[in-house]
């Protein structure tokens, strides 16, 4: 599972603890084991279950699970969204939106759910409903990470250009986490992208503190260091990449990058 992904889950093990459930626990049933506490409790039990699968890329067991907690209780959003999750990944967006669509009937103004689907629609191009939706979701008294949410709005906006509400999002998300991993790394590259090479290196630098380290950073961290003419420390980045993440995308760039510098 990619960083992102890896959020996306802490989130929805965030729902469980939180208990978004649609469907109220109604007592003692005749059938045995587990089942016998509550349709909602098994529905929890056998979404973690699918999480765990997940995290560990298998994927048809994760969705047994997951297919599983919703027999017990239909309304279940944690395993809703993870199934959308699952779509997602293996490329089918119709399926992966109707999960989506359906875990927001059950939970319309719950934040992390909000935010999941805006994420959904942002990686999909669509920039505006994605924006509305990362809105409503700080809307949400209850959402115990809004700064998530200012993260992905943040990264959402970079991504389609509009590098102004992006840096309005991401400082929002720093003042309530100034250590949010995500935050500085899209500052960093936010900043690149606008030419100011220093403000990014401080924010690189900010993002490194955290003991974060990712091809992406380490490729900015070489492209920051050579505008600013700093060769030795553009060749450490490189050598880091290469050496950490030999068969990334970043590495390949990298590698491409510089044959056409010899060229």
């Amino acid at each position: 599972m990619n960083r992102t992904s890896g959020l996306a889950l802490a989130m929805i093990l965030g729902l469980l603890l939180t208990g978004c459930a649609a469907t109220p626990d109604t007592g003692p049933t005749t059938r045995s084991g587990m089942d016998r506490v509550s349709p909602v409790r098994a529905a929890e039990v056998n979404t973690r279950l699918g999480i765990g699968y997940l995290e560990r890329g298998d994927l048809q067991v994760a969705m047994e699970k997951l297919n599983t907690a919703l027999r017990h209780d239909s309304a279940h959003v944690p395993a809703i969204v993870t199934l959308a999750m699952i779509y997602e990944e293996v490329g089918n967006s119709s399926q992966a939106e109707r999960h989506f669509r359906q875990a927001i009937r059950h939970a319309p103004d719950d934040g992390a759910t909000l935010n999941s689907y805006a994420v959904f629609l942002c990686r999909r191009g669509d920039y505006s409903d994605a924006e509305s939706l990362f809105e409503r979701a700080l809307l949400d008294p209850f959402y115990a990470t809004p700064e998530v949410a200012k993260l992905n709005a943040g990264a959402c906006a970079r991504r389609s250009g509009e590098l102004e509400r992006a840096e309005e999002h991401l400082r929002d998300a720093l003042a309530i986490d100034p250590e949010l991993p995500g935050a500085l790394y899209h500052l960093a590259r936010l900043y690149y992208e606008r030419d100011e090479s220093f403000r990014a290196r401080a924010f690189l630098q900010r993002f490194e503190a955290t003991g974060q380290t990712e091809p992406g950073a380490l490729l900015l961290g070489y492209r920051v260091e050579s505008s600013l003419g700093n060769a030795s420390e553009a060749r450490q980045y490189g050598s880091i990449l290469e050496e950490r993440y030999p068969d990334s995308r970043e590495a390949r760039e990298l590698r491409t990058q510089l044959q056409d510098n010899d060229d």
